[in-house]
């Protein structure tokens, strides 16, 4: 599967979930403002991880067939909130290399201007009954093809609503 780099992530390690939501997880700014919440390089990220105790670092990649529809969705409303993850994205540089922790279903909240996750919007047990993908490792799905299909049925479900309408799967990589 081709995944493309979004950017690297500084989140706090909470009991044992990894996510980049900041509904689950403190988030570290990229920048002095709080509007960029991903960092473009792995040195920044770990500059800003190592001056704030208990955070890790991980790469974030989309698949590049979700792109086009994600870009779509990041520039609904305010699109200063997405910051500079467009630009990433239209790159299309490939995720770095690294230990795969899973994968996560997200998906963008325009209006709020951030990421939302299936657990911080209580949709696992609805993912679960429907289509069988659960939680692993991490709370994060080990199967991609699992994740995209869970996220193409929740997108149909709508059960999101008003929050999110479009869900993708996140791909975290750690160095």
């Amino acid at each position: 599967m081709d995944f493309v780099f979004a950017g690297y992530r500084v989140t706090s390690v909470e009991t044992g979930l990894v996510s980049m939501s900041d509904c689950i997880v403190d988030v570290t700014g990229a920048d002095s403002f709080g509007w960029e919440t991903f960092f473009d390089d792995r040195a920044s990220a770990e500059q800003a991880s190592a001056a704030a105790p208990g955070t890790h670092v991980f790469a974030v990649g989309f698949c590049r067939d979700d792109i086009p529809a994600l870009l779509d969705d990041l520039q609904k409303e305010e699109p200063i909130a997405a910051a500079g993850m467009p630009d990433r994205l239209r790159a299309a540089e490939p995720v770095p290399e690294g230990d795969v922790l899973g994968c996560e279903l997200v998906g963008w909240d325009p209006g709020w201007g951030a990421w939302h996750t299936w657990r911080c919007l209580d949709l696992v047990d609805d993912v679960g009954a429907a289509t069988g993908v659960v939680p692993g490792e991490h709370g994060l799905i080990q199967d991609v093809q699992q994740t995209r299909s869970a996220a193409r049925w929740l997108t149909a479900s709508m059960l999101g609503d008003p929050k999110v309408f479009l869900w993708v799967a996140a791909l975290l990589v750690r160095h």
